[in-house]
């Protein structure tokens, strides 16, 4: 229960994964048709066993979905011009439609900068500048991937968003900033009046 009296409502996110998936598993079979077989490479460098498995996750999801999934798996010691190397060859490979380099990185890496040696239209995490900056013009571009499925789980469950006031806690460049860019945007399932609210606010749960 809020301080204001309404009753918290928990949101599945189960229902709506298995539509996107339905959605997805028509549209890869539609571009198969027509002789495209959609391909999202990944890339892990090092040896973290959660990123390992975040990775298999994706790769058994591609299979099941009909789609291609290269993978180059990079040692924890390699140089930042390794794994720009690597992007750079999925940027010209013409049969790779989306990269993803999985977070978090060995601590010698720069991810900010790799990001930015991807090609943007690649980028299906969402997270290349030119990438937040279409998101920012509200011009279409791969968006971030959990503010995108925020809107969706909302927009599923039938919560409305539009004309209502959204308070977000944080403003990371991978949820917080981008969620609020997002719903602030003049569309049926956004609309919001959004107030972020971070670290720097002493007084957040007076916004809550």
């Amino acid at each position: 229960m809020s301080s204001s009296g309404t009753t918290a409502r928990l949101l599945p996110g189960g229902p709506v994964a298995e539509r996107v998936l339905a959605e997805v598993a028509e549209d890869v079979a539609a571009l198969r048709a027509a002789g495209v077989t959609p391909a999202l490479a990944t890339v892990l460098v090092g040896d973290d066993d959660a990123s390992a498995g975040y990775i298999r996750i994706k790769q058994r999801q591609a299979a099941e979905l009909g789609f291609a999934s290269p993978h180059v798996h990079l040692p924890a010691s390699s140089a930042q011009a390794d794994l720009h190397r690597v992007l750079e060859d999925f940027n010209a490979d013409k049969d790779v439609h989306g990269v993803l380099v999985q977070y978090p990185i060995p601590g010698q890496l720069d991810y900010d900068r790799a990001l930015q040696v991807l090609d943007p239209d690649k980028d299906v995490d969402g997270l290349h500048p030119m990438n937040m900056g279409r998101l920012a013009l509200g011009l279409p571009g791969p968006l971030p991937c959990t503010p995108a499925g925020i809107e969706a789980l909302l927009a599923f469950h039938g919560v409305p968003v539009a004309g209502r006031e959204v308070v977000i806690l944080g403003r990371g460049a991978t949820l917080g900033r981008p969620l609020a860019m997002l719903l602030a945007q003049k569309r049926p399932t956004a609309n919001a009046a959004v107030t972020v609210v971070h670290t720097g606010v002493a007084d957040w749960p007076r916004y809550t």
